[in-house]
């Protein structure tokens, strides 16, 4: 577990809260030192309206496990105390133990499984055991057990938005307040008193618990065992029956009349009391109690109130690595653009190109917008406007051949120059050069091959190649 720091209000600071007064003074804890006029007025006028020195008791925890005395002092005490302990807040769970008197703790059966349901549910199904507006309540659901109980904890808004707002003012952000009632030991087969002898804590079962004063000790037996006449106990009892006193209150006298007040409704009842001491204050015995399960189900701070988690400071010194991915990241963008700009050029030298190779084969377009699109028309056209003469099947035969000759020499032999369809004749007209005239006779006997008519209608030598042209013609 993590370091804990558990928290008690003494009963005068925490009505002290709730008339209007202030934990610490935002003076004592301004890091920065510096304020303005109208800061300083209004903050020296709140440091004037602060509870007592004596104001919390707290005890720390390290990994969860209480092995101290509770101190009691003030905030800034406290503060001072855990920057002696521990260096610091950080990776530190508060705990704050609220007297029960505040806190409403009951069950209720809710048929829904669903949390939302259960959520919106439990205002209306408290509205009627509940002397207040519900309006104005904070409640928190527990465990739905299988039979469809379910625990409920509620409490005042003002009282719980106060709470939070202070410890919040004084740098200490809570993690989890918990009513100090449902920190003893949850049995169902016993139940568990503990006082100081002034209040009395009880918890009758996980979610039937309660905190009073000591006075009242009569009235809650009376409502415990409630007299049945003639037919008899049959109230639900407990197997055993708990009593702890603690080091704050011992007297023979006081434990004669615990004794008195607890065994005269144990008449006649197999539950026996077994009345101890605790040789710790009440507070110290809560924190010992608080467990995990604790934390989980009667932590009052939850919805609206839940704590957002801190992070940890981080130790690295992330400014370097900064500073090298800023420079990073600038070079990289560099790179890029430079990139860009050289993509960009290839494509306008490649439109350039495609463009000159687009107006050779076809002069009279004077105007060339699209390429692709283009070519793609004059081919649908060429197709289209000689399906009889078999232009495309022409040109394929033609160009596969050429291209074997071209691949066998490893260089390109036949260099066509222009082609032309003659749709009448049904002729392909091809201006190319070769190396000589062999070159021309090899690609006419190829052409042949294909049951094509070929014709070698002019052959000139052009410095150290041969200028032709070929005329190509199906021979069916």
């Amino acid at each position: 577990m993590k370091d804990t720091l558990y928290l008690q209000l003494k009963d005068e600071a925490l009505q002290s809260l709730l008339e209007g007064q202030h934990l610490t003074s935002i003076l004592n804890n301004d890091d920065a030192g510096v304020i303005s006029d109208d800061q300083e007025t209004s903050e020296t006028g709140d440091s004037d309206e602060i509870v007592s020195e004596a104001q919390v008791q707290w005890l720390l925890a390290p990994d969860g496990v209480v092995n101290d005395d509770a101190t009691t002092g003030s905030i800034d005490e406290a503060f001072d105390f855990l920057l002696d302990a521990r260096g610091g807040l950080f990776g530190l769970d508060v705990v704050l133990i609220l007297q029960g008197s505040h806190v409403f703790s009951t069950t209720v059966n809710i048929p829904s499984k669903q949390t939302r349901h259960i959520a919106q549910a439990l205002p209306f199904m408290l509205e009627d055991n509940i002397g207040e507006d519900v309006e104005d309540l904070h409640f928190t659901p527990g465990e739905r057990d299988s039979e469809g109980n379910v625990g409920v904890l509620s409490i005042r808004k003002s009282v719980i938005e106060t709470i939070v707002s202070e410890f919040d003012r004084a740098g200490l952000s809570l993690t989890a307040i918990i009513p100090d009632m449902l920190c003893l030991p949850a049995n169902d087969s016993e139940w568990v008193f503990v006082t100081d002898g002034h209040q009395l804590i009880t918890r009758t079962s996980k979610y039937q618990a309660l905190s009073i004063e000591l006075d009242a000790l009569p009235i809650l037996l009376n409502a415990l065992f409630p007299d049945t006449g003639e037919e008899g106990h049959k109230a639900p009892v407990p197997g055993a029956f708990k009593v702890f006193v603690t080091q704050e209150f011992k007297s023979d006298n006081f434990e004669n009349w615990l004794k008195t007040q607890i065994t005269s409704h144990l008449v006649d009842i197999e539950t026996a009391l077994d009345l101890q001491h605790i040789e710790s204050t009440e507070f110290v015995y809560l924190c010992d109690n608080v467990d995990g399960d604790s934390l989980k189900q009667c932590n009052l701070l939850i919805g609206p109130y839940k704590p957002i988690p801190k992070r940890a400071p981080s130790l690295f010194n992330w400014k370097p690595t900064a500073v090298l991915l800023s420079i990073f990241m600038c070079l990289f963008v560099g790179f890029q653009y430079v990139q860009a700009s050289k993509l960009e050029q290839q494509a306008l030298q490649a439109d350039t190109e495609a463009k000159a190779l687009y107006r050779k084969y076809f002069p009279r377009d004077k105007r060339v917008f699209d390429v692709r699109k283009q070519m793609k028309s004059h081919l649908m056209n060429a197709k289209s406007g000689s399906e009889g003469t078999g232009f495309l099947p022409l040109l394929a035969q033609v160009g596969e051949k050429m291209n074997e000759m071209n691949r066998a020499k490893k260089s390109q032999v036949i260099n066509p120059l222009r082609i032309s369809f003659d749709q009448v004749q049904g002729q392909l007209k091809i201006d190319c050069t070769a190396p000589g005239f062999d070159d021309l006779d090899k690609l006419k006997k190829a052409l042949e091959t294909l049951q094509l008519d070929v014709e070698i209608a002019r052959a000139s030598q052009d410095g150290d190649k041969v200028k032709a042209r070929v005329n190509v013609r199906s021979a069916s």
